[in-house]
């Protein structure tokens, strides 16, 4: 059905479901929504970089506050996000956008979030909620230009529905069923291979945390990094913002468009850094169909009737004019279920039944010790994220979090698994006590750069393969940037200021790495005589991506798509290919090949661009696109906002951070749209200014919402 959907015939399939014209339904006034500042009472302070620093005596006010700031800068993505969470984005997008509303409803988020909403989450976690959807309403009453038709009003359901939506996807949820409409699951090919079905970005880029007990470090200090790699714009890139209210929610770092919280980054005393992780989380099951009645399965050796729902899609054709067309949905025991050419498959993935995702994150910004912070994992009510941690009082750890199902031992579950067994349709999932954990190594250090939790250090305590059953799936594979953090860490016997600097912007491949793998087989392969002096220049890069290296824009063009082949699960590409599309690339661009690498890979924005060193799975790592009309690479993911975090031997804390791009997403004229940019290609940071003396004295804008002065 995804793949249908999403096909120019789509006219044709809802002529063949039943078509109905109707006029889309608008907002009603948004100024109505004028009014409801007033149950709130909160400050917006924007630094000298434009990001919000948002102040409150409660929690909600803080959280109205978030989405106010938020929406000045980003609006238009926020609503983005929650129509494509309600499974109306096609409404906005048109028939490009059908394929994600399908899937909305076959994943039964609405199902999940109405059942539970008023019962699996508290009183304190739905008026969070409410309070974020109430400063999105507010911003429409101020600005009604800006709302697009039947977007409002926001509500809290929106909200809490987007965390179960959208958390399956960073464990490579959606790339699963790919595979099952497409025919390929099972096929051979790795159960990730990325196959669009939503038009949401795939977040499977990468990201690094690492933190240094005091113990380690030359002065005592305890360091962290916060390095998330997510694409520079769109539904999943970084937006910072601080936020502090006087019932103890006090957090500054990163967050998402339509989240009511700071997804990673720091409070007074502790601080985290999210990362990717994808043990084995989703289960196929191929089902038996009754070839006398289409609607029903068999399971433990009798028929079973499938549920049937019926999905309807709304798409916005030509101007108001909607089609509405209707698809079933199947559900059994095992899951919902996909009918293809190929079979009848059911899919069973962690958290398809999980509402509590933002209950567990208000918990986290709240923790202020280890004991609180392992406390709001225990939840466990986020499917799946690394957490590289560390605190004030010096303890650090690595936490594989994710929601691992309670599976049957002896079974291949990592293929097709057999459909009519009710024993093989796993209940629940193991404890936060069973997950792989590493804390306070003796190294002291601890990192995760999308690699096994079995090397979470460069030392002893990492866990141990032999203590987690096979069932888990737990991933035991090294990124290049877990290797270079093995390499670089094991080198310095302290760590200092500078080194913990210098270590999160090494831009090099590790001599056990595909790349070198890679360039080693090229030197190898027999070549024509006219590709002979490439190979050579090939053959003298050191593996570095500075942006003055004259071989790297060779070595890089020539190695990703391998790279990218081997993070989703793709056939590697043929080398010879490659590499001679490398060369011919260079040449046509630049007519040589000794090209500076930052000549080659630029940090675009608006008109400006400037040199950027990095790439593909380095610890500066850049994704880039070829802009073929500029002739040089795009950054488009990667290192997008970058924090520093240190609690010296008294336990004051300082914060450097630094976004790829500035706070205002959108409006080019905004001096913000931009102003961290040169500063981020140079690879520094600002200092962030945690204490009122520090922002009043930078401060760009106040604005006040609500309260008695209004």
């Amino acid at each position: 059905m995804i793949r249908k959907i999403g096909t120019a015939l789509l006219a044709l399939v809802v002529l063949a479901y039943g078509v109905f014209w109707i006029t889309a339904p608008g907002n009603g006034d948004p100024e109505q929504y004028g009014e409801v500042a007033s149950g709130y009472d909160v400050r917006i302070v924007r630094d000298a970089f434009g990001a919000p620093h948002i102040f409150g005596n409660r929690d909600v006010d803080v959280s109205f506050g978030l989405a106010f700031a938020h929406a000045e800068d980003d609006f238009a993505t926020i609503q983005d996000v929650v129509l494509a969470t309600r499974g109306k984005l096609s409404t906005l997008k048109g028939p490009d956008a059908a394929k994600t509303d399908y899937l909305i409803q076959w994943m039964n988020i609405w199902g999940v979030v109405d059942a539970g909403y008023e019962t699996r989450i508290s009183q304190k976690t739905r008026d969070h909620a409410e309070a974020y959807a109430d400063g999105l309403n507010y911003y429409a009453s101020e600005n009604p230009g800006k709302v697009a038709t039947g977007v409002l009003p926001f509500t809290g359901k929106d909200i809490v529905a987007g965390f179960t939506f959208k958390t399956p996807l960073f464990f490579g949820f959606d790339q699963v069923v790919a595979k099952v409409v497409e025919g390929e699951y099972g096929t051979g090919l790795d159960r990730t291979a990325a196959l669009q079905v939503t038009d949401a970005p795939q977040p499977d880029l990468g990201s690094q945390g690492v933190a240094v007990a005091p113990s380690r470090s030359s002065d005592g200090h305890t360091r962290l990094l916060v390095n998330s790699h997510q694409p520079l714009t769109g539904p999943v890139a970084w937006y910072e913002a601080r936020v502090k209210s006087n019932e103890g929610w006090d957090m500054a770092g990163g967050t998402f468009p339509g989240s009511p919280i700071i997804l990673h980054g720091t409070g007074p005393t502790l601080g985290w850094a999210n990362t990717v992780n994808k043990p084995d989380l989703v289960d196929v099951y191929n089902l038996t169909i009754n070839p006398e009645n289409e609607n029903q399965y068999l399971l433990d050796g009798a028929w079973r009737d499938f549920d049937i729902e019926e999905a309807d899609i709304d798409v916005t054709f030509f101007g108001p004019v909607r089609w509405t067309f209707h698809e079933p949905i199947y559900r059994s025991v095992h899951g919902s279920v996909f009918k293809t050419d190929k079979g009848a498959f059911a899919i069973r993935w962690a958290g398809m039944d999980e509402m509590r995702t933002m209950e567990e994150m208000i918990a986290l910004n709240k923790a202020r010790t280890i004991k609180d912070f392992e406390a709001a994992l225990a939840m466990m009510a986020m499917p799946s994220i690394n957490y590289v941690y560390a605190d004030k009082d010096g303890n650090i750890a690595h936490y594989y979090n994710a929601m691992m199902p309670n599976r049957a031992e002896g079974v291949d579950w990592s293929g097709l698994v057999p459909g009519d067994r009710s024993d093989l349709v796993w209940q629940g999932y193991h404890a936060f006590g069973d997950i792989p954990k590493t804390v306070n190594p003796p190294s002291g250090s601890v990192f995760n750069a999308n690699n096994t939790p079995y090397v979470a250090t460069e030392g002893e305590g990492s866990a141990r393969p032999e203590d987690y059953p096979a069932s888990m799936g737990v991933e035991t594979g090294m990124t290049n940037r877990a290797l270079r953090l093995v390499e670089l860490l094991s080198a310095e016997k302290v760590i200092s200021e500078k080194a913990f600097h210098t270590i999160k912007y090494d831009n090099g491949y590790s001599a056990s790495s595909l790349v070198a793998g890679i360039v080693k087989d090229v030197g190898a392969m027999p070549l024509d005589a006219d590709l002979d002096a490439a190979r050579l220049h090939l053959l003298g890069w050191d593996r570095m991506t500075d942006v003055e290296n004259r071989h790297a824009a060779l070595g890089v063009l020539t190695v990703t798509p391998f790279i990218m082949a081997d993070m989703r699960g793709e056939p590697r590409p043929d080398l010879r290919d490659a590499f001679e599309r490398a060369v011919q690339m260079l040449k046509d661009n630049f007519g040589r090949l000794d090209v500076p690498w930052g000549d080659v890979n630029r940090l675009v924005r608006g008109k400006q661009n400037w040199p950027l060193s990095g790439a593909p799975d380095v610890l500066r790592a850049v994704y880039a696109e070829w802009n073929e009309e500029a002739g040089h690479l795009e950054a488009t993911a990667g290192d997008s906002y970058i924090m520093f975090v240190e609690w010296d031997e008294n336990g004051a804390q300082s914060v450097r951070s630094v976004h790829s791009f500035g706070s205002t997403t959108l409006d080019q004229s905004s001096p913000h749209y931009s102003d961290q940019a040169p500063i981020f290609a140079d690879e520094r940071e600002r200092v962030l200014p945690l204490d009122m003396a520090a922002l009043e004295e930078e401060k760009t804008s106040e604005r006040h919402l609500g309260g008695p002065e209004n």
